[in-house]
């Protein structure tokens, strides 16, 4: 693997690593959310307008934001029947054409979401709900997200192309044995 490429990989590897676990901690800050909501509605009979639709801002961030994490260590849902079986090798050739087809999706998504986030900061959209928040936030996380699902498919790409060809990776998602 070229140094460029490997070094490519390497950087990726560790923003979504970073990305992943500030991912994991947002949780948190929606279970709050709804745990205030719920103590609030249930003990003081007072509910909020804004909670439930915080906490679905916060969920949004939260899946997007993960997704590069998610891609990086292989843990996306994919269907099994024969995939299990195969070598390292096909499962690598495979792996690129699915990427090759994901980035393509990904930079059709790319480009909605950066529409969608130039538009709301051009017209300071905000939601159409009683709380009317600014919709500014989560569409910068949302095209934040998916430019480093983007980047993280580059990096998975060339880590499938190495195993392809049998080059040795020593990367995180990948074991020793997913070398042919």
């Amino acid at each position: 693997m070229r140094k460029a490429a490997k070094k490519y990989v390497m950087i990726m590897d560790r923003i979504s690593t970073v990305t992943g676990k500030i991912a994991m901690c947002i949780v948190i800050g929606m279970i709050l959310v709804l745990l205030f909501e719920s103590i609030s509605r249930t003990f003081f009979n007072t509910p909020h307008i804004w909670s439930i639709e915080l906490s679905q801002f916060i969920l949004a961030a939260y899946f997007i934001l993960g997704g590069s994490y998610t891609l990086m260590y292989n843990e996306h849902v994919r269907m099994d029947l024969f995939y299990h079986k195969w070598s390292p090798r096909k499962k690598a050739m495979v792996d690129i054409f699915t990427f090759v087809v994901m980035l393509i999706y990904l930079s059709v998504l790319l480009y909605g979401s950066w529409k969608g986030m130039a538009y709301a900061v051009k017209y300071k959209q905000v939601s159409y709900s009683a709380w009317k928040p600014s919709l500014i936030p989560i569409k910068v996380i949302m095209t934040f997200g998916i430019f480093l699902m983007f980047m993280q498919s580059i990096a998975e790409l060339i880590k499938d192309v190495a195993v392809a060809r049998g080059i040795s990776l020593d990367m995180p998602g990948r074991k020793e044995e997913d070398v042919a």
